[in-house]
């Protein structure tokens, strides 16, 4: 049976081997300075009145190898509780080095990061920023082990509402509240992904994020914006008039009747489009890498996929393709190449929206692809369809995002079912 020694740090033997008396031991527990107990110096050891008295001994076995473990207490009750746990720890195979849990929380995070290897660069820069704006500056020095549900719970409603530790150059007093989405981005993918991390490697025994609450995400966290359509019309009017270039409002409609990601929309190359089906290949994506750089990879799922687009976008998109190599880009800069998101954003986007008179509604450009969706839905799209059309990686994430754009149809349904039920016995009768 698996045993945790208690050793007694203060009292030893004498020379011939006799223990220290009861009377002794009565003695030093009846005192408050140690020195003053009425125990023979034979019997004081060379730790006798310093550092903790008792110690708790055992052994732990790592892949074949025996190695003793150790942890200090000031009282006798602290070492036989810690002594009853234990022993039960290791007789349930809960055991775990009381040591790897004084572990720093951004070390295990770096060891958790290190692990994201199948994911894509962009989301795990993003990892790393929120831990280095968001958790860190809270956590990092934090012993892995000393993490409480309850502490967690204070953070989150710090976020909730402002005033949290940040990496920023302010103050924290100045830190804002955060949205429920960005929340839960931060406390249960992040901090929740660094914790799960410890639980697996055993410096945990719990995971203390189990019964954290965080805010309620509901369907107007994103802060989605949906446009008319003379909307649309009149930010790529304007997105036209900015340098005077056609091709910004081709790019601001394909965009609200198309729906692509714009990092999607800026790596269409000449060969993707086959214009007779008016079908355009998704296979690749703008994204950025972990340092920050500007790449091309797969789009967001990891899968291409084919779009439509409306007869009206042909004329403009022939003339785009019109005369270019298969692999130059749909898209093109002044000066041949690929467009920059930041830069189209800055130089025409931002512009355009101002002289549409619409910077007070918030738009942004992932609002077009919100746009889309929108116009589809009422127009009698289906999820699946949608889904496929949006590259979303389930239709689920679709009705997650959109639920609310459909159109309530229980009146439809029951009179259906009603004019079914009579068809049917007007045929019996």
């Amino acid at each position: 049976m698996a045993r945790v020694f208690i050793v007694d740090r203060w009292l030893k033997n004498d020379e011939n081997g006799n223990p220290p008396t009861a009377a002794m031991k009565r003695s030093l527990a009846n005192v408050k300075d140690p020195m003053k107990a009425k125990v023979p110096a034979e019997h004081r050891s060379s730790t006798y009145g310093k550092y903790d008295r008792w110690r708790c001994r055992w052994y732990a076995e790592a892949q074949g190898v025996k190695t003793e473990k150790s942890k200090t207490f000031r009282l006798l009750s602290d070492a036989e509780e810690f002594k009853a746990a234990m022993e039960d720890d290791i007789r349930r195979g809960r055991y775990h080095d009381p040591k790897l849990a004084q572990k720093p929380f951004r070390r295990v995070a770096e060891e958790w990061t290190a692990t994201k290897a199948d994911i894509k660069p962009g989301t795990l820069r993003r990892y790393k920023r929120e831990l280095r704006i968001y958790i860190n500056p809270q956590w990092g020095d934090t012993p892995i082990g000393d993490i409480k549900t309850e502490a967690i719970q204070k953070w989150v409603n710090q976020l909730s509402e402002g005033g949290y530790p940040a990496d920023r150059k302010r103050g924290t007093e100045n830190t804002r509240a955060l949205k429920p989405r960005s929340i839960r981005n931060i406390v249960r993918v992040v901090m929740g992904g660094v914790l799960g991390h410890a639980l697996k490697q055993g410096y945990i025994t719990a995971n203390p994020m189990q019964s954290v609450a965080t805010p309620r995400v509901v369907d107007d966290d994103d802060d989605m914006v949906f446009l008319s359509i003379p909307e649309v019309e009149d930010l790529a009017i304007e997105a036209g008039r900015v340098k005077n270039d056609p091709q910004d409002t081709l790019i601001v409609r394909w965009q609200a009747y198309v729906g692509p990601r714009i990092g999607e929309t800026f790596a269409l190359q000449v060969k993707d489009m086959d214009f007779p089906r008016r079908r355009a290949r998704i296979r690749r994506t703008w994204a950025e890498d972990k340092d920050g750089k500007m790449i091309l990879g797969s789009p967001k799922n990891g899968k291409a996929r084919w779009v439509a687009f409306p007869e009206f976008l042909v004329a403009g998109l022939e003339r785009q393709c019109d005369g270019r190599d298969p692999d130059d880009y749909v898209f093109r800069a002044a000066r041949g190449g690929n467009l920059w998101v930041n830069t189209w954003r800055s130089r025409i986007w931002s512009p355009a929206v101002r002289r549409a008179g619409m910077e007070d509604s918030g738009v942004r450009i992932h609002d077009l692809r919100h746009t889309y969706a929108s116009i589809a839905i009422a127009n009698g799209c289906d999820v699946k369809t949608l889904q496929s059309q949006l590259g979303h990686s389930s239709a689920m994430v679709t009705l997650d995002t959109y639920a609310r754009l459909w159109p309530e149809k229980l009146d439809e349904v029951a009179d259906a079912v009603g004019r079914a039920r009579a068809e049917e016995l007007d045929e019996a009768a």
